[in-house]
Protein backbone atom coordinates (compact mmCIF):
# COMPACT_ATOMS: atom_id res chain seq x y z
CA UNK A 1 0.00 0.00 0.00
CA UNK A 2 1.41 3.20 -1.17
CA UNK A 3 0.91 7.07 0.80
CA UNK A 4 0.32 10.14 -1.16
CA UNK A 5 -0.72 13.54 0.06
CA UNK A 6 -1.64 16.76 -0.72
CA UNK A 7 -3.27 19.67 0.76
CA UNK A 8 -5.81 22.47 0.48
CA UNK A 9 -5.33 24.72 3.29
CA UNK A 10 -4.41 28.19 4.17
CA UNK A 11 -0.92 29.44 3.95
CA UNK A 12 -0.79 30.34 7.79
CA UNK A 13 -1.54 26.82 8.70
CA UNK A 14 0.41 23.86 8.53
CA UNK A 15 -1.22 21.78 7.07
CA UNK A 16 0.46 20.81 4.30
CA UNK A 17 3.21 20.11 6.33
CA UNK A 18 1.74 18.22 8.35
CA UNK A 19 0.08 16.37 5.79
CA UNK A 20 3.22 15.48 4.12
CA UNK A 21 4.26 13.48 7.41
CA UNK A 22 1.86 11.05 6.28
CA UNK A 23 4.22 9.94 3.48
CA UNK A 24 6.48 8.54 6.05
CA UNK A 25 3.59 5.43 6.79
CA UNK A 26 3.85 4.09 3.46
CA UNK A 27 6.90 2.46 3.00
CA UNK A 28 5.64 0.66 6.72
CA UNK A 29 2.85 -0.22 4.98
CA UNK A 30 4.37 -1.86 1.98
CA UNK A 31 6.57 -3.89 3.89
CA UNK A 32 4.35 -4.92 6.43
CA UNK A 33 1.28 -5.40 3.98
CA UNK A 34 2.82 -6.63 0.46
CA UNK A 35 -1.04 -7.69 -0.71
CA UNK A 36 -2.63 -4.60 -0.38
CA UNK A 37 -1.72 -3.45 -3.91
CA UNK A 38 -3.31 -0.46 -3.97
CA UNK A 39 -2.42 3.64 -3.35
CA UNK A 40 -3.90 5.45 -0.47
CA UNK A 41 -4.09 9.16 -1.45
CA UNK A 42 -5.31 11.43 1.15
CA UNK A 43 -6.51 14.85 1.21
CA UNK A 44 -6.43 17.06 3.91
CA UNK A 45 -8.79 20.20 3.13
CA UNK A 46 -8.71 23.39 5.87
CA UNK A 47 -11.42 25.15 4.83
CA UNK A 48 -14.09 28.14 6.06
CA UNK A 49 -16.63 26.50 7.49
CA UNK A 50 -19.65 28.32 5.35
CA UNK A 51 -18.16 26.33 2.28
CA UNK A 52 -19.82 23.39 4.19
CA UNK A 53 -17.32 20.94 2.08
CA UNK A 54 -17.98 16.91 3.27
CA UNK A 55 -15.62 14.30 3.68
CA UNK A 56 -15.73 11.64 1.19
CA UNK A 57 -14.34 8.45 0.38
CA UNK A 58 -13.66 6.19 -2.94
CA UNK A 59 -12.30 3.54 -4.40
CA UNK A 60 -11.12 3.68 -7.98
CA UNK A 61 -10.89 0.46 -9.09
CA UNK A 62 -9.08 0.81 -12.55
CA UNK A 63 -6.46 3.52 -10.60
CA UNK A 64 -5.85 0.96 -7.59
CA UNK A 65 -6.26 4.10 -5.64
CA UNK A 66 -8.20 4.23 -2.14
CA UNK A 67 -8.99 8.00 -2.06
CA UNK A 68 -9.71 10.24 1.36
CA UNK A 69 -11.18 13.71 1.39
CA UNK A 70 -10.67 15.00 4.55
CA UNK A 71 -12.66 18.19 5.32
CA UNK A 72 -11.85 20.25 8.83
CA UNK A 73 -13.16 23.51 9.59
CA UNK A 74 -10.22 26.50 8.93
CA UNK A 75 -12.11 28.66 12.25
CA UNK A 76 -10.87 25.42 14.10
CA UNK A 77 -7.65 25.83 13.34
CA UNK A 78 -7.28 29.59 14.16
CA UNK A 79 -6.72 29.06 18.29
CA UNK A 80 -4.06 27.10 17.40
CA UNK A 81 -2.45 28.61 14.42
CA UNK A 82 0.76 28.88 16.08
CA UNK A 83 0.96 26.17 17.57
CA UNK A 84 2.27 23.15 15.43
CA UNK A 85 1.63 20.07 17.54
CA UNK A 86 -1.77 21.78 17.96
CA UNK A 87 -2.52 21.38 14.52
CA UNK A 88 -1.05 18.00 14.11
CA UNK A 89 -3.99 16.65 16.73
CA UNK A 90 -6.46 17.96 15.11
CA UNK A 91 -5.87 16.56 12.01
CA UNK A 92 -4.47 13.44 13.13
CA UNK A 93 -7.69 13.52 14.73
CA UNK A 94 -9.77 13.82 11.13
CA UNK A 95 -7.65 11.40 9.98
CA UNK A 96 -7.37 8.73 12.05
CA UNK A 97 -11.34 8.95 12.69
CA UNK A 98 -11.88 9.02 9.11
CA UNK A 99 -9.31 6.51 8.03
CA UNK A 100 -10.50 3.92 10.40
CA UNK A 101 -14.08 4.05 9.46
CA UNK A 102 -13.02 4.10 5.71
CA UNK A 103 -11.22 0.89 6.16
CA UNK A 104 -14.40 -0.92 8.08
CA UNK A 105 -16.62 0.75 5.21
CA UNK A 106 -14.41 -0.67 2.44
CA UNK A 107 -13.15 -4.02 4.33
CA UNK A 108 -15.08 -5.84 0.94
CA UNK A 109 -14.44 -3.81 -1.97
CA UNK A 110 -10.43 -3.11 -1.59
CA UNK A 111 -8.23 -6.11 -2.67
CA UNK A 112 -6.80 -7.97 -0.23
CA UNK A 113 -8.34 -6.06 2.96
CA UNK A 114 -10.50 -8.15 4.70
CA UNK A 115 -7.65 -10.28 6.64
CA UNK A 116 -5.90 -7.43 7.75
CA UNK A 117 -8.13 -4.73 8.39
CA UNK A 118 -8.40 -4.58 11.83
CA UNK A 119 -4.41 -4.81 11.96
CA UNK A 120 -3.84 -2.16 9.47
CA UNK A 121 -6.15 0.29 11.76
CA UNK A 122 -4.23 -0.99 14.86
CA UNK A 123 -0.76 -0.09 13.18
CA UNK A 124 -1.85 3.24 11.44
CA UNK A 125 -3.47 4.53 14.74
CA UNK A 126 0.10 2.98 16.88
CA UNK A 127 2.05 5.25 14.23
CA UNK A 128 -0.29 8.44 14.51
CA UNK A 129 0.61 8.11 18.13
CA UNK A 130 4.15 7.80 17.56
CA UNK A 131 3.92 10.82 15.73
CA UNK A 132 1.74 12.26 17.86
CA UNK A 133 -0.90 12.76 15.27
CA UNK A 134 -2.85 11.36 18.85
CA UNK A 135 -2.97 11.23 22.11
CA UNK A 136 -3.18 7.36 23.34
CA UNK A 137 -6.18 8.17 24.72
CA UNK A 138 -8.47 8.30 21.07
Amino acid sequence: MRIDTTSDSPSWTKVFDIAHELRQLGPLMEEKYPDLDWELFVCLRCVPKDLQRKTFCRYYASDKMFGLDIAMEEEDFVPVKKDTPGQRKLIGTAFFTFFAASIRKYEKKLPGLQPVSAQLIADVRQWCIASQWLDSAV
